[in-house]
């Protein structure tokens, strides 16, 4: 008995499994095509996961910067405070999904 890759989700099993534990795939009667075709159904999920969770993180960054332009909170004020973490956080958030969606393109 050896362990193998699910060529779907890449979570290691025996290679006498009929189905992955993790996906649920049936591995007895799946085709190379099949596989294929939901190893890409999955990455595009993901791929369109981080897309919107990079929107929301834009979202946020703007938020922040439109506090402060149309608010404009004095110094040291809880409104500035919150604009300033908002653009923070959201600026971290973005950086790091687009730093995720370049290296889920990159595994493809």
């Amino acid at each position: 008995m050896a362990i193998i890759s699910c060529p779907v989700c890449d979570h290691r099993i025996s290679n006498k499994a009929t189905e992955c534990p993790k996906c649920k795939t049936d591995l007895t009667a799946a085709t190379p095509e099949k596989l294929a075709a939901k190893h890409r159904d999955k990455l595009l999920r993901q791929s369109q996961s981080l897309m919107n969770q990079s929107m929301l993180a834009l979202l946020l960054f703007l938020a922040g910067f439109g506090i402060l332009y149309w608010w404009q909170p004095e110094n040291g004020s809880y409104n500035e405070y919150v604009s300033t973490a908002a653009i923070a956080l959201g600026f971290c958030w973005y950086a790091v999904c687009r730093a995720r969606i370049i290296w889920l393109k990159r595994k493809k």
